[in-house]
């Protein structure tokens, strides 16, 4: 176990970098903070690079937080004004890992399986919309999250934050429209499609086949190139003043009526 006392020190400096957009999408690591973050990072098969902990702060036995596969992990005790420097958050919780990280492409994805469901999000723009996202979909059991025209980060650290951790458990892919289109005509994926209006209802469809729910941004909605390349375009039913949802929460109503679907099937 290392001490860290001094705010210039390389190791700290190599993390507040990665909160840059250039430095963090040049790294080949990604930084979490907080117990049940680093914790389901840890368990999760991701590749421990580092962990840094303010004992003034931090409570727990780092040593037991850590699996048998971490033990040559460098650990680093930081003094609270350090960690001060480094830490994102307001309510800190003293515990701070730098993760390698896993690229996913579609082609890891087997298309022999059933009843697979992907959320397809384009040029989502709000790291706290796509961690609520990746995390209703670890609820769901979604198989991926496609990110097409993407303007945000999977690692950004507010993608962490709003995932709860959920950004070790869903893969997401970064690609084009025209390639996730393509993977998915290919795969003989259902491709539907959330808009407004639309003729369909989300409860009209069948959502028990293979799938990919697709979904715009509130301010610009889906461009027409989803729109005219899926085979359903649906609405989600609202009876009040309001025209349209927060994309997270379209998500969620979404995949939640597909696993509703998919429950009846199966009983």
């Amino acid at each position: 176990m290392l001490k860290i006392s001094s705010v210039h020190n390389k190791k700290i400096l190599k993390i507040r970098k990665l909160y840059k957009s250039r430095e963090r999408k040049a790294a080949d690591v990604f930084l979490v903070e907080g117990v049940k973050e680093v914790s389901r990072g840890i368990t999760s098969g991701f590749e421990l690079d580092s962990i840094y902990f303010c004992p003034d702060i931090y409570d727990g036995n780092i040593r037991k937080l850590l699996s048998n596969e971490n033990d040559d992990v460098l650990i680093y005790e930081l003094d609270k004004a350090v960690y001060e420097k480094v830490a994102y958050r307001d309510n800190t919780e003293g515990l701070i890992a730098l993760f390698r990280k896993k690229l996913f492409s579609l082609d890891n994805f087997s298309t022999e399986r059933n009843n697979q469901l992907f959320v397809v999000l384009e040029s989502v723009e709000k790291p706290g919309n796509l961690g609520a996202v990746l995390r209703t979909a670890d609820a769901v059991g979604v198989t991926a999250i496609i990110l097409v025209e993407s303007k945000v980060d999977q690692y950004h650290p507010n993608v962490i934050r709003a995932s709860i951790g959920a950004v070790f458990t869903i893969p997401v892919i970064v690609v084009s429209n025209t390639e996730a289109l393509k993977w998915l005509n290919n795969n003989n994926i259902k491709i539907y499609s959330a808009v407004l209006p639309a003729y369909k209802s989300i409860y009209d469809l069948d959502l028990t086949d293979n799938i990919a729910l697709v979904f715009g941004t509130e301010s610009e909605g889906l461009s027409d190139f989803w729109l005219k390349n899926s085979q359903e375009n649906y609405t989600i039913p609202m009876k009040g003043i309001v025209d349209s949802l927060n994309v997270s929460v379209s998500v969620a109503v979404s995949v939640y009526e597909a696993k509703r679907q998919r429950m009846i099937s199966d009983s």
